[in-house]
């Protein structure tokens, strides 16, 4: 792919995530679908990972059933969280994303969080590096309502599982 290609490609994976986001389709499943994860990708979040970068190859859960459950688990409480703004910069080697998701919970309560990503890609296209950064003075408060703890969490796998006994207690199969 030529710069052009590439750039255009980093546009249409970022969209294609605020999208499905938007439509509310990723708690039912539906993927990020410009988005192909390398051989070798990693996963990296000081809130979510704390400080190591793991190989996205050693989750318990891979990217697209983490994204489900944990948009599953947050409609529990915010039954119409979703983005309500999105910026993203996409670029010839990834893109980044800023987005303000809001949800009101069963009581009426708006709560909401921005959070930033960074994709890094390779020359096909592939995610090598995937980040995320959110603000614990917002992120943290919505967490609480919305799955019982905030964070931050540490290793692969400690968000992950809780998101899934969120679903489990819930009686929640995805």
């Amino acid at each position: 792919m030529n710069t052009e290609e590439r750039v255009a490609l980093h546009r249409r994976m970022a969209e294609s995530y605020r999208n499905a986001y938007l439509r509310q389709g990723v708690k039912d499943g539906e993927k990020y679908e410009a988005w192909k994860f390398a051989a070798d990708g990693v996963y990296s979040s000081p809130y979510f990972t704390g400080d190591e970068a793991f190989p996205l190859s050693e989750f318990a859960v891979d990217a697209a059933r983490s994204a489900t459950n944990e948009a599953a688990a947050y409609s529990l409480r915010f039954a119409d969280w979703k983005p309500v703004d999105f910026k993203c910069w996409p670029a010839d080697n990834g893109f980044v994303m800023k987005t303000r998701w809001e949800g009101h919970t069963m009581e009426g309560r708006r709560m909401g969080f921005y959070s930033i990503g960074i994709v890094e890609t390779n020359e096909r296209g592939e995610i090598t590096r995937w980040e995320t950064h959110v603000d614990d003075a917002e992120y943290g408060p919505f967490l609480e309502v919305a799955i019982g703890r905030r964070g931050p969490f540490k290793g692969r796998d400690e968000y992950n599982a809780l998101v899934e006994k969120v679903l489990k207690d819930a009686g929640v199969s995805v």
